[in-house]
């Protein structure tokens, strides 16, 4: 669909392969959606391009002159604290999530809120994890005169690389029995994968972006919800009591805390990079809260398209035809040269039937950009299936041209010759396509397809297989074996499969009418 990640507007590249010489061929896209593809670009030099420009300046890099490394006392590494606290000078709301807990209640993380919380992740396989547990409890009823909540949220299914689900996480009886043993009074939530991944995120992002969530660290939250400081492994009792009687309320008092040194701030206000936020949450696939980044964007600064644009494409993504259009079209009222943006609005028209619109679009977006793959791809294929083949073929060989190494315009061009009757030229672009992407589960089906049409059952019958291991959900492949197994007069397999279907997709109508049929 796109991307709305964007770089500046003027680009150094870097280029260096060791010894090796010659060229290679750069891409760039810039924020006004321009993209300027550039050959014969030397390696092993600094590359400088300005957007817009035709030329480039290329300098070699210099060799550095050999200087021997002085010698050095070899000195003891500096020794780490064992407790690590960070306030933050901008807080971030704290994700919302539903857990169980011990005792199986799902529990919504707004329903802590009322005072301060101190969110703690931990692990019964950590012994400074159980520690500070068995300490968190000692010291609960001084904490909740104070106003402080304790929540903790165990992680022993994820830590230990346990298989679970976002919705409902294995058995954790070691959390429990731990619990149970050591008489913890305040709540504690079984974690799934999800939120630990969307954890992670927000920690990585507020450090330095490399370094994975350590157990245990806790998250201190205020009454709204907001995180406003962090405990990296240890906690510092007397510290976290001061803390809680002291919350900053405003931006100056967030400085005074967070800021080593005392003095006079000359700058302007921190700000929390909430569109970074937004991105590394939708390329995870954790929706909602890139949602609530975007949104957190867009009402700080609502001029702002790649916001607009990223709400777009997630509701896209989310198949809400309706919202994504309304983010679209505000995108493109900002900023009318955004070709992802018509892209996008190209694929909304063709799906709703409206086709004229649709194709409008897409030739908006190929006028800003004329090599743009995707927009190529997405009209030639609605060509395609209005029968236009001029056309079609035009813009499908065109995409492969640009990006031989793409699996969509392997397959969209084989599907080109097959609507068109020439399935021998198809073949190879459809093995193309399989050969890029193994789990391409179109490519793998409609191959089979074209094997049983030329009685090629083995081939076909394969192919099928393949196509339900790689891709259990996709029912076009159970389907067609199953016909494949009819056509072979084997009924009873062709039973299993449609039995195996329903394992997966117990209401599907087609599967149930042709496994009635069968018996």
């Amino acid at each position: 669909a796109g991307s709305g990640f964007l770089s500046q507007h003027t680009k150094e590249l870097f280029f260096g392969v060791g010894a090796a010489q010659g060229t290679v061929r750069g891409s760039i896209r810039w924020p006004s959606g321009l993209t300027q593809t550039f050959e014969q670009l030397p390696v092993n030099h600094r590359i400088e391009i300005v957007e817009g420009s035709e030329t480039f300046q290329a300098k070699p890099f210099a060799i550095s002159p050999f200087s021997p490394v002085p010698t050095v006392e070899t000195q003891e590494p500096e020794t780490l604290p064992i407790a690590v606290e960070t306030w933050l000078i901008e807080p971030i709301r704290a994700p919302e999530f539903s857990l169980p807990d011990f005792a199986g209640e799902i529990r919504d993380l707004s329903s802590f809120r009322g005072g301060a919380l101190l969110l703690c992740f931990w692990t019964t396989a950590s012994p400074l994890c159980r520690e500070q547990l068995q300490l968190l409890e000692r010291s609960r009823s001084n904490f909740a005169l104070n106003g402080l909540r304790i929540v903790g949220v165990n992680v022993d299914n994820v830590d230990n690389n346990v298989e679970s689900t976002a919705d409902q996480p294995i058995d954790a009886q070691a959390a429990r029995s731990f619990a149970a043993k050591e008489g913890l009074g305040f709540p504690n939530l079984l974690a799934t994968q999800d939120v630990c991944g969307i954890y992670n995120i927000v920690y990585r992002y507020l450090f330095d972006r490399r370094r994975d969530l350590a157990l245990p660290t806790s998250f201190l939250l205020d009454p709204e919800g907001m995180i406003v400081k962090i405990y990296q492994v240890a906690i510092n009792f007397e510290r976290l009591m001061e803390d809680v009687k002291s919350l900053p309320g405003t931006p100056e008092d967030r400085i005074r805390k967070a800021l080593p040194l005392g003095g006079t701030l000359h700058r302007d206000v921190f700000q929390r990079n909430a569109f970074t936020y937004g991105v590394a949450f939708f390329q995870h696939g954790y929706l909602e809260q890139a949602e609530a980044s975007f949104q957190q964007v867009i009402a700080a600064k609502p001029d702002n398209p790649e916001a607009w644009y990223n709400l777009g494409t997630l509701y896209l993504r989310k198949n809400s035809l309706p919202e994504a259009r309304q983010y679209l079209e505000r995108t493109v009222k900002l900023r009318p040269k955004y070709p992802e943006a018509w892209n996008n609005l190209g694929m909304i028209a063709a799906q709703e039937g409206r086709t004229g619109e649709a194709v409008s679009n897409f030739r908006q977006s190929l006028a800003q950009r004329q090599d743009y793959v995707t927009a190529l791809l997405n009209l030639g294929n609605l060509y395609r299936r209005q029968g236009v083949f001029d056309e079609a073929g035009k813009l499908l060989t065109r995409a492969l041209e640009l990006n031989p190494g793409n699996p969509e315009a392997n397959y969209s061009l084989a599907m080109f010759y097959v609507r068109k009757e020439q399935v021998e030229r198809a073949l190879p672009y459809l093995e193309k396509a399989i050969s890029l992407r193994p789990d391409y589960p179109d490519a793998l089906n409609n191959l089979g397809v074209l094997f049983v049409r030329s009685k090629n059952y083995s081939e076909a019958e394969e192919r099928f297989k393949t196509c339900i291991r790689v891709a259990p959900n996709f029912d076009q492949g159970y389907l067609n074996l199953a016909r494949l197994y009819v056509i072979l007069n084997d009924k009873e397999k062709a039973r299993e499969i449609l039995q195996a279907l329903l394992r997966q997709q117990p209401q599907h109508k087609v599967a149930q009418q042709t496994l009635e049929m069968l018996h």
